[in-house]
């Protein structure tokens, strides 16, 4: 009878508990790469959704673009996180790319909106980019393209908050390709 009793208990307790924070991934929209650029005091933001498409030979990845504009900064970023049809799950992020133009207000912005935020990629890495941001994305939309162009030369984000002054990198396009081209130091 006990022994009925505590498995009954047991199976109640297994029914009624379940996977909270399980996420569906059909539910997600998974950014691999943010761009982020200031004209007329607008903030475009750009956001580079990846949607891998299993094949027989793997997993092919295809690409989605989801915009936001705004005089500020988190703004711009809410704009686009309110109007997606799905969560947008910034974990994945692999690079903050950056305009050349007006850099430094850019990445002080961006400094501020990253330190609310704690759903960004840590690892992820902030680049700026000489060319149009969407000459960058076009160039090659790979996500994993721009790693492979700076391999060592990277700075990680986690790294924005703990140091006094860092150095950004610079790519640029060249012969249809993207390549390093210099760093920038920034004061923070």
């Amino acid at each position: 009878m006990k022994k009925k009793f505590i498995f009954i208990i047991i199976l109640i307790l297994l029914l009624c508990s379940g996977c909270t924070k399980y996420k569906e991934l059909n539910s997600l929209s998974i950014i691999s790469n943010i761009t982020i650029e200031k004209e007329q005091d607008i903030y475009k933001v750009v956001m580079q959704e990846i949607i891998p498409t299993k094949k027989d030979n793997g997993v092919s990845y295809t690409y989605k673009y989801r915009r936001g504009s705004s005089k500020n900064l988190e703004t711009a970023f809410k704009n686009i996180i309110n109007h997606s049809p799905k969560k947008i799950y910034l974990k994945k992020v692999q690079n903050i790319i950056i305009s050349n133009d007006q850099k430094k207000e850019i990445i002080k912005e961006f400094q501020d909106y990253y330190q609310k935020q704690k759903e960004i990629n840590k690892e992820g890495s902030i680049v700026i980019a000489k060319n149009k941001l969407h000459e960058v994305l076009k160039v090659n939309s790979d996500y994993m393209y721009i790693d492979s162009v700076l391999k060592n030369k990277k700075i990680l984000l986690k790294e924005l908050s703990n140091k006094e002054k860092i150095k950004v990198p610079i790519l640029k396009i060249k012969n249809k390709e993207l390549i390093f081209d210099e760093y920038y130091y920034l004061q923070v």
